[in-house]
């Protein structure tokens, strides 16, 4: 019963600083979600950097949203696949939450930030030349994108629109976020320290294929997850020592959250689905491989 007390304590310490953060994330989004997600709808060529810097927020919202647009063909490939790069979801909050890990967490956001503009414009660039980085009536966009906000229901079922979420919900969703978080942290370190009690840290390292460019791979694989879990759980597995720093950003690079479902379901091509997704995977494979290597 050793690993379940030391899980207990190790998370426990965490809670106040989830918290707080997720007070702040909650506020961000209830206050300035709908502008933002709005404001995707019509930067026309500045798209990837636009959709770079609101995916960055860490919450999966703006992914969605992105996706939303994007099946409707408002916004152009780059344009999504730099949101869905730069969303890190749960990861921001639960790195921030320890406090030797905190100070890394600003050079994660630039580093995502600046590969989503980049492979986002790269992408759009060599998309134009095959017509399919086409956008629609931007007003029309606009238009859905505020619909999008108001109607759908994030991971925790609260409205991503400010305009729809009262104060008491501002209140509660966070705490009920910091609950289920909390929940599954308690899960994870405590299989994690049992694991490493039976059979010992080197072997969970080869198991992740520790110092090969391998590890990156399985990272995006496991990050490709439709789940806001996924990120939690490479962020807690970096934490540890278990992934390098180039795995991580792999992982988050491909952690896209609730946006892969909606462009699964909503998205009329099944070919251009799996485009979108082989260019998601690619471009968080190769980050993570240069920055392992670098």
């Amino acid at each position: 019963m050793e690993f379940l007390m030391d899980a207990w304590q190790d998370t426990l310490n965490l809670l106040p600083f989830l918290i707080v953060i997720y007070f702040i994330v909650s506020f961000i989004e209830y206050r300035y979600g709908d502008k933002m997600s709005s404001f995707l709808a019509k930067v026309g060529q500045w798209g990837p950097l636009v959709g770079a810097l609101a995916g960055c927020v860490p919450q999966c919202g703006f992914s969605v949203v992105a996706a939303a647009l994007y099946v409707k063909r408002f916004i152009t490939p780059g344009t999504l696949i730099a949101v869905f790069l730069s969303t890190s979801d749960e990861a921001v909050p639960v790195l921030l939450a320890i406090p030797e890990k905190a100070n890394i967490v600003w050079v994660l956001i630039v580093i995502k930030v600046g590969i989503a503009i980049f492979f986002g414009t790269i992408i759009d660039f060599a998309l134009r030349f095959f017509a399919m980085a086409k956008v629609e009536n931007e007003k029309t966009g606009e238009t859905l994108c505020q619909a999008v906000a108001e109607d759908h229901c994030g991971c925790c079922s609260h409205g991503l629109a400010g305009k729809r979420v009262s104060l008491k919900v501002l209140v509660l969703h966070p705490l009920w976020h910091t609950a289920k978080i909390f929940a599954f942290l308690f899960l994870l370190t405590a299989a994690l320290n049992w694991i490493v009690a039976r059979i010992g840290e080197q072997h969970i390292a080869g198991l992740f294929l520790s110092g090969t460019v391998f590890q990156p791979m399985i990272a995006a694989v496991i990050g490709l997850i439709p789940n806001c879990f996924a990120s939690v759980l490479l962020a807690d597995l970096f934490a540890k020592g278990t992934i390098s720093f180039g795995s991580l950003i792999s992982g988050l690079c491909s952690a896209a959250g609730l946006g892969i479902l909606v462009l699964a379901k909503e998205n009329k091509s099944l070919k251009n689905t799996l485009l979108i997704i082989g260019l998601l995977l690619a471009s968080s494979i190769l980050s993570g491989i240069l920055l392992q290597a670098f």
